[in-house]
């Protein structure tokens, strides 16, 4: 596929998409074969469920969902509602610029297809599980690109930790603690992007963003958020909490990532789904 989409691209590809994602539904925790997009390549979810388990950093308000009306109506219709409320960081989501920049861009200034791209993963599961401090080097990128060819241009580059698809929602074993607010933060533990590789991919490759499957693109012991930083200043866009990682090809995907379009959002919950042969 390309790495950018006209209009008619857009139209053949995405708008199917959206809707058998609509039709299919389902969450990533449970196992089951890929879906089928009406073009014939596999759908894969890649969100976690908005819900009381949901991972939220620390500080931040958790989800909260409160049910209003679920019964059937004096006229004899059946009626349901409800209200929800939660930080715009939290769960399946993604970051804007202005999150860590501040002239950056806002989630309503980024237009819908520049959240489409190929998917690049990099595994380092290996590695994360022996140091939960890892951080993702040049090498693994070089490493990768030995493999696989380079980069390809305005990809999304994935960095896949095994953290969240082997622990979450299990707050403890995803973040490294049980606490919540400024005390939690000390207490952190998850890998992340190092400074270095962030800089790389800005500078030396045209990438559009970053993702991996934990909590931040820092990694859980960053007291500076360097790379949130470096990304942000050059505009890049990002992605934490991504499930499903472990059934994501290295190469050959294409994401999806479909945000709340909430004015001067600095982030949002996202759905994500990826789009491969």
């Amino acid at each position: 596929m390309m790495a950018m989409l006209n209009f008619s691209d857009f139209r053949k590809y995405t708008l199917p998409v959206l809707f058998s994602v609509m039709l299919l539904g389902g969450t990533p925790s449970v196992a089951s074969p890929h879906a089928v997009a009406p073009s014939g390549e596999k759908l894969l979810d890649m969100t976690y469920p908005f819900d009381e388990n949901t991972i939220y950093w620390p500080t931040a308000e958790p989800f909260s969902l409160t049910k209003l009306d679920w019964k059937v109506t004096p006229g004899g219709w059946w009626y349901a509602s409800n209200n929800y409320g939660a930080a715009e960081h939290g769960g399946t989501h993604v970051d804007a610029p202005v999150h860590f920049a501040e002239k950056g861009r806002t989630i309503d200034s980024i237009a819908l297809d520049e959240w489409i791209g190929p998917a690049v993963k990099i595994d380092v599961v290996a590695a994360c599980m022996k140091n939960r401090a890892y951080r993702l080097t040049v090498n693994d990128v070089l490493k990768w690109e030995a493999r696989h060819g380079r980069l390809p241009e305005h990809a999304w580059v994935l960095m896949y930790t095994g953290m969240d698809t082997k622990y979450y929602p299990d707050r403890k074993l995803v973040l490294g603690t049980l606490k919540t607010g400024a005390s939690a933060l000390s207490e952190l533990s998850f890998p992340g992007f190092s400074p270095e590789v962030a800089t790389f991919l800005v500078k030396e490759r045209k990438i559009k963003g970053i993702g991996l499957d934990t909590p931040s693109i820092d990694p859980g012991d960053s007291k500076d958020f360097q790379v949130h930083r470096i990304c942000f200043a050059a505009d890049k866009l990002a992605i934490e909490n991504i499930a499903s990682l472990d059934r994501l090809p290295e190469k050959g995907a294409m994401l999806y990532v479909m945000p709340m379009l909430i004015k001067d959002g600095t982030g949002s919950p996202a759905r994500i789904f990826a789009l491969f042969p």
